[in-house]
């Protein structure tokens, strides 16, 4: 699902609780200009829904021990994204291909929430970027805050950009 890229083109919602009350795979993505952020999706995803129902928290799911609308969210997205990228197992079992994202509490966005609330606040409310290290594959690309090749990668990456917006 691309859900920010839906609503800008105005196709609609879909029934999100019903898809996840059935076990659907879901993923988030993104396929346009408006968002690479995948926060702001689950964001999207959740809104949309309440919009249409005109409730809150309905993707929660506290009868399966997911009180939290964006644990089970981002549960559903990692868990679907692992098998639309192929991933025969995926998550922090043995095998699996280690990609890891470390939340630092102590940034100004995230100060003071209670541990049971952190990936509400992380994808609702946090408007930052309060990851202190990164893994991709089990190798450390970010750590204490830094990128190790910062200029290289943004290179690449301008460079990357440009070629797609020049493609049009």
């Amino acid at each position: 699902l691309c859900p920010s890229t839906e609503a800008n083109l105005g196709d609609g919602l879909t029934d999100v609780p019903g898809w996840l009350a059935a076990g659907v795979p879901l993923a988030i993505g993104s396929d346009s200009q408006v968002t690479r952020a995948w926060r702001e999706e689950l964001r999207w995803l959740d809104y949309g829904q309440r919009l249409m129902r005109q409730q809150r928290n309905v993707c929660a799911a506290p009868d399966e021990g997911l009180p939290s609308t964006a644990a089970r969210l981002l549960q559903r997205a990692l868990d679907g994204g692992g098998r639309a990228a192929g991933f025969a197992r995926w998550g922090l079992t043995a095998g699996a291909r280690a990609d890891l994202l470390v939340i630092d509490t102590g940034d100004a966005s995230l100060l003071g929430v209670p541990a049971e609330r952190l990936l509400d606040a992380l994808v609702f409310s946090s408007p930052g970027r309060p990851f202190a290290d990164v893994m991709v594959a089990g190798r450390w690309v970010r750590s204490g805050r830094r990128l190790p090749q910062a200029a290289a990668v943004g290179a690449r990456f301008a460079d990357a950009m440009r070629a797609l917006w020049a493609a049009d």
